[in-house]
């Protein structure tokens, strides 16, 4: 990882005062919040039941602070507003997706007022324009004083945004804190993952033989009138989280039956199916959330890989250790899924997904959060399953990575999909699609 962190964070105000060094040991998270110092996760802390602004009125409690349901919502919109967000205080969390998640711990964390801001990749689910638009505003709060620790796999991010770089791997600060401009980002690169990147790249192996056919969609804010993926090709569906790439997400899937409209695979209709059915039709799925409909923690490595390919009768994957390690995945098949790292069990995921040769990968946010190596690795194995004739449907709000991988690329706005833009891509015009410009 790459930790960035303001010019301030070296004699950071801790609990308020004059600047000053001092111990700091917290002995709770609400401790550390009364001191200041605040963290946005990368995994979610909030309770999926409770309404956005409720979720604010929790942590303000925790906090001894409290108001108003009234206040607090206008509260929330106001600091929406300032970062350039918008979020319905009404929406209950588990109805969100999981951009408009993050946006609400990113609101909460800063509602605390911190003078010590810890982010653990904060911009993964916001489109360029919106990072750079949030970026902003954490230089800003440098400026007046607080202390900013970015953590990150985005180096773009730490060129923009950040005074000093440090680089962390395997838990071992590899590279002391520095200067940004003391290092480029090939060092930094090579820093964070100890060799070189192997490229990834894209030649088209599509062979117009359809695999998947929507038509007259309709499932909640989600319309597609009519959407192709063939074999052989990556369709990457871009755009902001929380323009019906959820609800795309899980009608593809079988998790939701949409309100009308057919979703055929090798000609079959197969919605409403099953999970298990949906296996068998050749579906495979790398969902937007693992922890939540990807793995079960409490359950061994190799159990995880036999979910919904094997009888109850036959629980665990004999070949589980062959394939974590040809996934280079660091476990065993006996430890439990929770001990995994991110990378570590996103590449569980798709060890088991893309075993059999599915006919198709909906891939949702398949590299959020990981670090550069598992993501390319994560990348190579997709972009070889189409190179075998498989069908991918990609779906990311990172969209230099779906210019990096796709064949065509749709983009989603308030629930529509735009026309195909093919390549070469031009960046600027994909881009004004993201925010529903022509």
């Amino acid at each position: 990882d790459a930790h960035a962190h303001s010019r301030r964070a070296r004699s950071a105000v801790v609990g308020g005062g004059v600047p000053r060094r001092r111990a700091y040991a917290p002995a709770s998270p609400r401790e550390a919040v009364a001191r200041g110092v605040t963290l946005v996760q990368q995994h979610f802390a909030l309770v999926p039941t409770m309404i956005a602004v409720d979720n604010l009125l929790l942590f303000r409690a925790q906090r001894n602070r409290r108001t108003s349901r009234v206040t607090a919502a206008a509260d929330l919109k106001a600091l929406a507003s300032r970062l350039g967000f918008e979020i319905d205080v009404t929406a209950t969390v588990a109805a969100m997706s999981v951009g408009e998640r993050q946006r609400l711990e990113l609101l909460r964390a800063l509602d605390a007022d911190p003078e010590v801001l810890l982010l653990d990749e904060p911009t993964a689910v916001l489109t360029d324009a919106e990072a750079d638009r949030f970026l902003a505003v954490i230089r800003r709060l440098a400026e007046d004083g607080r202390a900013v620790v970015l953590i990150t796999h985005r180096l773009r991010e730490v060129v923009v945004a950040a005074d000093r770089v440090a680089v962390l791997r395997n838990g071992i600060v590899v590279s002391p804190p520095a200067p940004v401009g003391s290092r480029t980002r090939a060092t930094l690169a090579h820093e964070m993952v100890g060799a070189g990147l192997p490229p990834v790249g894209r030649t088209s192996t599509s062979t117009g033989r359809r695999v998947v056919e929507i038509t007259d969609l309709r499932a909640g804010r989600l319309t597609v009138d009519r959407l192709v993926v063939n074999a052989g090709e990556v369709l990457g569906v871009a755009g902001v989280d929380g323009n019906g790439q959820a609800e795309l997400e899980l009608a593809l899937t079988s998790l939701v039956t949409p309100d009308s409209g057919t979703i055929e695979v090798g000609g079959a209709d197969v919605c409403g199916l099953h999970p298990r059915q949906r296996v068998a039709c050749g579906i495979a799925y790398i969902p937007s959330d693992r922890a939540a409909r990807a793995l079960v923690g409490s359950m061994r490595c190799d159990d995880n890989l036999a979910l919904g390919r094997t009888t109850w009768r036959i629980r665990r994957d004999p070949s589980a250790g062959a394939r974590m390690a040809a996934w280079s995945i660091k476990g065993a098949p006996h430890h439990l899924a929770r001990s995994l790292s991110g990378g570590n069990a996103q590449k569980l995921v798709a060890a088991r997904e893309l075993h059999g040769d599915p006919r198709v990968v909906v891939a949702c946010q398949p590299t959020r959060g990981l670090d550069p190596a598992a993501a390319t690795q994560l990348r190579q194995s997709l972009l070889a399953f189409a190179d075998r004739g498989g069908a991918v449907l990609w779906i990311a709000a990172e969209l230099d990575e779906l210019l990096e991988v796709a064949d065509r690329i749709v983009v989603a706005f308030h629930g529509r999909l735009s026309e195909s833009f093919l390549p070469p891509f031009d960046r600027r015009s994909v881009g004004l699609a993201l925010g529903g410009g022509e």
